[in-house]
């Protein structure tokens, strides 16, 4: 959805029908969801990133002339997990 915050018109759903005759149920969430778990999380993710079980992956672009190019590409989905310019 973050590319469509610079589109000029809104995101069209295309597929609406099927989604209502598959009787698919669509919720967003917030993290605010679930701020009381927050310290589960911490405690979890801890050992699964220390064990290897989660990997994290991240985009780097190599230097400072780039970061212009790596910004926008944010917008347009040009990365893959974090944007890291690397300097």
């Amino acid at each position: 959805m973050i590319e469509g915050y610079n589109k000029r018109e809104p995101t069209s759903l295309r597929f609406l029908m099927r989604v209502i005759a598959a009787r698919i149920r669509l919720q967003g969430f917030l993290i605010f969801d679930y701020q009381s778990r927050m310290d589960e999380f911490y405690r979890d993710m801890g050992g699964w990133l220390k064990s290897g079980a989660v990997k994290s992956r991240e985009t780097v672009v190599e230097g400072l002339e780039q970061a212009p190019d790596a910004f926008l590409g944010l917008f347009e989905g040009a990365n893959v997990g974090k944007m890291l310019v690397k300097l």
